[in-house]
């Protein structure tokens, strides 16, 4: 049976999730309709969509014929929703814009999105919810941990590594082979040069560890 798509989260990253898999489903005919779901938006439709509750009946008995993807900005809270739909037992699909190049031998896992014109390169490894967004490159052998969330215009060299749950901000470079750890953010337009250890924001050209990242909020 073709499944239904929602989209956990309808705020503005979720309306470009939107976009994006509407473009997707133009051409592919995969999913039988795209909606929201959304545990705290005071709506019941919104962007063109019907806005669902995770609770709602439809949701919770339908979960069979039902694809997610996650469209929060914040590693936290990707993570906390990725729990939950495993906890559910709820599949999670994939977006991915029309216009990215995607290698044949990149490997993306469930609940990956990539917005427009993202490069993701020879055995490069998406782990399950990372989102990477517009005009993002993805170097060859790099891997990148769950719930990651890599910005716009961000370019991540080759065999690199970026650790679960972290955030790169936009337009910020990697040098290749570079490890970033787990739960750290990585502020917009700096420069990585090395190694950037776990649970910590890291600024600046080249980026520096400036202060632990205890609260886990890039969006404050």
């Amino acid at each position: 049976m073709i499944p239904k798509l929602l989209i956990y989260g309808a705020g503005g990253f979720g309306k470009e999730v939107m976009d994006v898999a509407r473009r997707q489903n133009a051409a592919t005919g995969q999913w039988t309709d795209i909606a929201f779901v959304d545990d705290v938006c005071p709506e019941r439709a919104h962007y063109g969509a019907a806005v669902l509750r995770f609770d709602d009946p439809e949701v919770r008995e339908g979960l069979r014929e039902i694809e997610f993807v996650i469209a929060v900005g914040e590693p936290a809270g990707r993570e906390k929703l990725a729990q939950k739909l495993r906890e559910a037992g709820a599949r999670s699909g994939k977006v991915i814009d029309g216009s990215t190049l995607v290698a044949d031998t990149a490997r993306l896992a469930d609940g990956v999105v990539i917005t427009p014109f993202c490069s993701i390169s020879s055995d490069a490894v998406l782990g399950a919810h990372v989102c990477v967004n517009t005009m993002a490159i993805v170097g060859h052998d790099v891997e990148v941990g769950e719930n990651t969330v890599i910005s716009s215009q961000v370019n991540v060299g080759g065999a690199s590594t970026i650790g679960a749950g972290s955030y790169i901000g936009m337009g910020a470079l990697v040098k290749e082979g570079v490890r970033i750890g787990s739960n750290s953010i990585i502020g917009m337009g700096s420069v990585v040069y090395g190694d950037i250890p776990d649970d910590v924001i890291a600024l600046g050209n080249p980026a520096r560890v400036a202060r632990p990242n205890s609260d886990r909020k890039v969006f404050k």
